[in-house]
């Protein structure tokens, strides 16, 4: 069951996304400054559409670049402290990453509970804010699945 979902999150579905989303934001603020420009008129729902679109592209992108290695980080600790020492600092990233993501989940979970509760919607269009919110916990938990595949993979390297 771990390798099914290894091999399915590893697939090129989350690469996909973020180049959907991608070609989506660019798009839609293309015909946005065009239709702002050349006819004199906007939509409100294209540019929060593609701001949300960019939202979720964002959390997409941190959660590959996790799995990838390819996250932020400072390269000048790698060479100044010990491989051991190393492992125990990146022990340490995972359980602060994990404890934020943990608490990301929860609280926007709750804020989605009230927006569907409530039926708060978009001011520009009539979808409910749930929707844009729930980029946040679909994120973190993507996130916490790429945190657990590189425990996995380096556990397997052992």
């Amino acid at each position: 069951m771990l390798n099914a979902s290894n091999k399915f999150f590893d697939g090129k579905w989350v690469r996909a996304f973020i180049v959907l989303t991608y070609s989506y934001f660019c798009l839609i603020i293309l015909i946005e400054v065009i239709r702002r420009y050349a006819f004199g008129d906007s939509s409100a729902w294209g540019e929060m559409t593609a701001r949300y679109a960019f939202v979720y592209m964002t959390y997409a992108a941190a959660a590959e670049g996790i799995r990838q290695k390819k996250h932020i980080r400072v390269d000048l600790i790698d060479k100044i402290i010990k491989p051991k020492s190393m492992t125990l600092l990146n022990i340490y990233y995972d359980i602060l990453v994990t404890i934020v993501a943990i608490l990301v989940i929860y609280y926007s979970l709750k804020l989605i509970n009230v927006q569907l509760t409530f039926g708060i919607v978009m001011t520009a269009a009539d979808i409910n804010m749930a929707f844009a919110q729930a980029a946040l916990p679909l994120g973190w938990a993507l996130i916490l699945i790429r945190i657990t595949q590189n425990w996995l993979d380096s556990r397997n390297l052992n």
